[in-house]
């Protein structure tokens, strides 16, 4: 591992208001790239609040236009947008809970470290109980999630990554962000107990969750005792009709981060896969968020890869090892899309979530009781509304981030903060 340093500057004021209900937009505009951010988009945020300092930290992608209309189906991508375009990571920290936000700065490992990368995206942000922060994500050479293999042989720090493989990435900072240290650990997608062929992984773009023993208080002895848990997802090699069944797991570590160990699937029936936008068909449980409720209960809320109109759930009793089979839920729509996941005191959870079954807009905050059902909360934007996270703040307010998409294929990441 190599450090590479993130130096937050001296926080700036946002390009919006920033009072209770208000919305603050960030654009590829402010980001220092040094060449043109024209209709470049802002994707997949993940937001998380350092322990000791209450530092906001908020990562995500910068990506920009893709160079040719239908190159990214023959490289395996999932959409023009994704790897492997040339995104790249960026984070911001704002130290007075989102009023203001310093200058947005990239997140990179060290060419010494991690060679011949072309694209970063997808990054999960889990701030651990110890102080210390952990960003995973994916980064790739020549080929996205569907045109990849699985890896035949371990990292070397130094050496260009496999080609054909997608990376999956671990970054660390015990500064509150202002250095990482990055390592490769996509040997974990080696063939072992969870997958027996071996996999291809990418994180689930958002936060983690730390196990513990009530709201905010750390499990202090049993099994998982602090547990960290990242969401990620592995595709299986396509069928004969080319059909993806895709499987929702989680990363998880029980020494803050120094190892990491895949944990069971969520058990799901293979149908019929459908597609997005023209991309592979796919079918299972895909991108999710991840709570951690009471004791070793772990919530689980997914994007149904099918594209039926709601969010699935699922439920581990054993912090995330092993999973219920999804279930559907009916009273929470969703147009196939990631969400931010949060867990409130008594058992209950709080979910972000694009509320039309069939576009990507109609923000919504959903309450999940200590009895599992799910109730409408709060509307948080009517107009467009991709993938979202959200933080609690010091004061129990909730600050929602957001993709709000453009029809020139750019994007603009929305926060509004609420109360509960």
């Amino acid at each position: 591992m190599t450090e590479a340093s993130a130096s937050p500057a001296a926080p700036a004021a946002p390009s919006g208001p920033a009072g209770p209900g208000a919305v603050t937009v960030l654009t590829a505009a402010d980001l220092p790239t040094g060449r043109s951010t024209a209709a470049a988009a802002l994707r997949v945020p993940g937001i998380a609040r350092h322990p000791a300092s209450g530092r906001l930290l908020l990562v995500h992608d910068l990506r920009p236009v893709p160079e040719a209309s239908g190159a990214w189906r023959s490289s395996g991508g999932a959409l023009p947008g994704d790897l492997p375009n040339p995104n790249s990571l960026w984070l911001r920290v704002s130290d007075d809970d989102g009023t203001t936000w310093g200058a947005p700065v990239p997140l990179a490992p060290p060419e010494a470290v991690l060679p011949g990368l072309v694209g970063l995206s997808d990054p999960v942000v889990l701030a651990a109980p110890t102080g210390t922060l952990h960003l995973l994500a994916a980064a790739c050479t020549d080929v996205g999630l569907f045109g990849a293999h699985v890896p035949t042989r371990t990292w070397q720090a130094g050496e260009e990554p496999e080609a054909g493989t997608l990376r999956l990435l671990h970054a660390t900072s015990r500064d509150a962000g202002t250095t990482w240290h990055w390592r490769d650990l996509t040997d974990l997608c080696l063939p072992g107990e969870a997958f027996a062929h071996g996999c291809v992984l990418f994180p689930a773009s958002g936060h983690g969750a730390v196990l513990a023993s009530g709201h905010g208080a750390v499990l202090a002895s049993g099994p998982g005792a602090g547990r960290l848990i990242v969401p990620v997802v592995a595709a299986e090699p396509p069928t004969p009709t080319g059909d993806v069944l895709m499987r929702s797991l989680c990363l998880l570590s029980d020494d803050d981060g120094a190892t990491w160990r895949l944990g069971g699937p969520v058990p799901v029936v293979a149908e019929p896969g459908r597609s997005l936008a023209g991309g592979a068909r796919t079918s299972g449980t895909d991108e999710h968020a991840v709570a951690a409720l009471d004791g070793a209960t772990v919530l689980m809320s997914a994007r149904d890869a099918t594209y039926g109109g709601t969010r699935l759930s699922s439920v581990s009793a054993d912090g995330g090892a092993t999973w219920c089979p999804a279930q559907r839920e009916t009273q929470v729509p969703d147009p196939g899309c990631n969400a931010g996941l949060i867990a409130l005191p008594g058992g209950r959870a709080l979910l972000s979530h694009a509320s039309d079954p069939s576009s990507r807009r109609a923000g919504r905050l959903s309450l999940r009781t200590a009895e599992g059902a799910w109730v409408p909360l709060a509307s948080v934007d009517e107009g467009p509304f991709g993938y979202s996270d959200l933080v609690l703040l010091s004061d129990g307010d909730v600050l929602v981030v957001w993709e709000a998409p453009a029809q020139d294929g750019a994007a603009a990441l929305l926060l509004r903060r609420l109360s509960l």
